[in-house]
């Protein structure tokens, strides 16, 4: 009888130790919440994103009307990772004023910048590079603005038809797997944005694709959409964020 007692009462003691809220579903909007006081920073793909988010807003205001985004043209994850400003290179501009990635980032102080990178670099075929640049501009966010969260995205996938000259399919699930593996150890976030636009063979299904490369159409945005909201329910069910009652992050 003993025994029967203290299992109930351990179980009852485990179940007052999970967060409350954990059984309840959150909707699209809550879960987009993650990302209020957020930066996405990126390079022609991820202005895509930002198109796509600015059309949604044309008839729902509040649509993730609290995340930023600095993007360019052609931007390299080598120059996001420099201290100093690179003059030969297309730059992030910040109330007007061309800046370093670091210090926009020290400017702004996001609680979290997510970050697509590497296409222009051509990382596929310089992995160690690359994530060495990824840990670089960990290192340099930690300097100018601590309390941000990186979250690095992985790379799109690629169509059949771009790998025809060479296999960028395989160095780029290279390139992700070696940066997922980095951020696993660096203790920072990561969100696999390239599995769910695949095909079965791997490459960017092609009623995803806008350039027949890597650029995407609206229905792959609206996947990257989900993706992220996705990720957003996989920090709430670890306990690792909620949102409150008016959708915005604690």
């Amino acid at each position: 009888m003993r025994r029967i007692l203290c299992f109930f009462m351990l179980w009852a003691l485990l179940l007052c130790c999970l967060p409350a809220a954990r059984g309840e579903a959150l909707t699209e909007e809550q879960l987009l919440s993650y990302y209020d006081g957020c930066v996405f920073v990126g390079d022609s793909i991820t202005r895509q994103l930002r198109v796509y988010i600015l059309e949604k807003q044309k008839t729902d205001p509040g649509f993730m009307k609290n995340t930023k985004f600095l993007v360019t043209q052609s931007y390299f994850l080598y120059t996001a990772s420099l201290k100093n400003l690179r003059k030969d290179a297309n730059n992030l501009i910040y109330r007007g004023t061309e800046m370093p990635l670091c210090r926009i980032l020290g400017e702004m102080k996001p609680k979290r910048a997510l970050i697509l990178l590497g296409v222009n670099d051509y990382i596929g075929e310089q992995i160690e590079k690359g994530i060495g640049y990824c840990e670089r501009i960990i290192d340099r966010a930690a300097e100018f603005s601590p309390d941000t969260q990186i979250i690095f995205e992985s790379l799109t996938p690629v169509t059949e038809r771009f790998c025809r000259r060479k296999d960028y399919r395989t160095m780029w699930d290279q390139y992700n797997a070696a940066l997922e593996e980095m951020c696993a150890r660096r203790g920072v976030g990561y969100v696999d944005i390239a599995t769910p636009l695949k095909d079965e063979e791997g490459y960017l299904r092609k009623e995803y694709s806008s350039d027949g490369k890597y650029h995407l159409k609206d229905k792959g945005l609206q996947l990257w959409l989900d993706t992220l909201a996705d990720y957003a329910r996989q920090q709430y069910e670890q306990g690792l964020w909620t949102p409150d009652e008016g959708g915005k992050n604690e």
